[in-house]
């Protein structure tokens, strides 16, 4: 990939939280007309919370996390990032609500009620973040929902600001984040040279090439014009140990695994409609570059490095799909790999938003799925001393019709699948078929253990 230098730094005021280009990049997809870049957390608690001990939480949540008591200040020019600014303003009480689940108050109806509070957008004039205490569930408990602006921070920042705040023992220091799959050795830099601009320019040219050929190749069939947001979450669980142990068996991660499972669900839903694809397009954030000094941990912002890679589609071996995402991922995710993401985030402020959102999202609609894992605590988590039961990480759709998110917690990996159902026909086939891949992988080790209510 081409390198982009960046024009001198923008100004801001003091004590100024200045936008990096990923976090200004999901910031302009979220002002546009067809996209909500929003990460979403849905908790099933195990009692009910009451309201004065949620609101303490989150007192303390804010506390530790800038960006959540500051607003967004936009710069005249588009060649300057907007930076966070602390809110004088800010009220606590403005950012939570207190919301009854539709329906009788099944799973189905708490998924349908985050749903929809997902898509209502937020006020501009203040921080991009709301949460939500849901009552009147059918077990009695509360179902607590964060929804939080991916230019406040990326998936794994939000991890560890919950391991964090919500350790059952009280706050504990930030652990060091894994990343989705493992990272190559740690290389110095060293100095650009001509040869090596001349390599990454043809990298650039092969990557352009490429992406513009896979745009014209959908997976799934154009949709009418939008005129709604909609989403469908669907949650299913397995056991983390025999899920695990299945992917290493198989030389492999759970991350390798997770893409095997969802790949499969993909290629049978593929098959039901019809459709003959023998190749799969997989999109896919990791938590940092594979090749980065080490560098003290961010608690805020998005520092994702994007990896694509091409799937068979029609692997029938769970143990040779495995090895397929293994060596699939090898070669996309390496020390050399180019920071793609990166440079169209430098660049995106040069393009007016509504051409720069169309591309985007277009070139997110040429993948089958986009897919995150992210490693959560065996220990219990809890908020306002209510401790969680079940954790589902929501990833954003943005521009593909499914997005697939695994959040370990305690003894399973928690899957929340995320589909658009302007454009996938079917939403609770297509579930269904990634319900089964994931406890397919997980029975190669041992029998998964049987859950009341396991797919939704």
């Amino acid at each position: 990939m081409a390198t982009f230098t960046p024009g001198p730094t923008p100004t801001a005021a003091p004590g100024a939280d200045l936008m990096n280009c990923k976090d200004h990049l999901t910031w302009r997809v979220e002002g546009g007309t067809r996209a909500r870049p929003v990460i979403v957390t849905i908790m099933f608690l195990e009692d009910k919370l009451p309201w004065e001990q949620f609101v303490a939480w989150h007192q303390q949540l804010c506390a530790g996390m800038p960006r959540m008591r500051a607003r967004v200040q936009e710069l005249s020019s588009p060649l300057r990032r907007p930076h966070w600014a602390a809110d004088p303003d800010f009220r606590l009480e403005q950012h939570l609500q207190h919301v009854t689940v539709s329906g009788k108050g099944t799973r189905r109806d708490v998924l349908e009620t985050a749903a929809t509070l997902a898509e209502v957008p937020f006020c501009q004039s203040r921080s991009p973040w709301n949460g939500y205490l849901i009552d009147g569930l059918d077990d009695g408990c509360s179902a607590y929902l964060l929804k939080i602006s991916h230019s406040i921070a990326d998936g794994v920042r939000l991890r560890e600001m919950f391991l964090r705040q919500a350790a059952t023992d009280g706050p504990t220091a930030p652990s060091t984040p894994s990343p989705t799959a493992e990272s190559p050795a740690p290389a110095a830099h060293h100095r650009l040279r001509a040869k090596d601009a001349v390599r990454r320019l043809g990298k650039a040219v092969q990557f352009i090439t490429q992406a513009l050929n896979d745009i014209r190749d959908r997976p799934y069939p154009i949709p009418p014009v939008k005129t709604r947001f909609a989403r469908r979450y669907y949650t299913t669980k397995v056991p983390t140990d025999p899920f695990k142990s299945a992917a290493v068996a198989c030389g492999g991660t759970v991350h390798d695994a997770l893409v095997a499972a969802v790949a499969q669900g993909c290629h049978r839903y593929h098959r039901s409609r019809g459709t003959q694809r023998e190749r799969l397009r997989v999109f896919s954030p990791y938590a940092e570059p594979p090749l980065t000094a080490r560098v003290p941990f961010s608690p805020m912002g998005n520092h994702w490095f994007i990896v694509r890679f091409p799937l068979r589609a029609d692997q029938p071996d769970p143990r040779r799909r495995i090895r397929e995402v293994r060596s699939a991922v090898q070669v996309a995710y390496h020390r050399d790999a180019a920071d793609w993401m990166g440079a169209v985030a430098r660049i995106s402020p040069l393009i007016p938003l509504r051409w720069f959102e169309a591309g985007f999202l277009r070139l997110c609609a040429s993948h089958d799925f986009g897919i995150s894992n992210m490693p959560g605590p065996r220990a219990p988590l809890s908020i306002g001393g209510t401790r969680a039961r079940e954790i589902y990480a929501i990833a954003p759709v943005m521009g593909f019709a499914v997005a697939v998110t695994l959040l370990s917690y305690r003894d399973h990996c928690h899957v929340t699948v995320n589909i658009d159902p302007d454009v996938i026909a079917d939403p609770d086939l297509f579930a269904q078929y990634i319900h089964d891949g994931l406890h397919e992988i997980g029975e190669l080790h041992a029998p998964a253990q049987p859950t009341s209510g396991d797919h939704t």
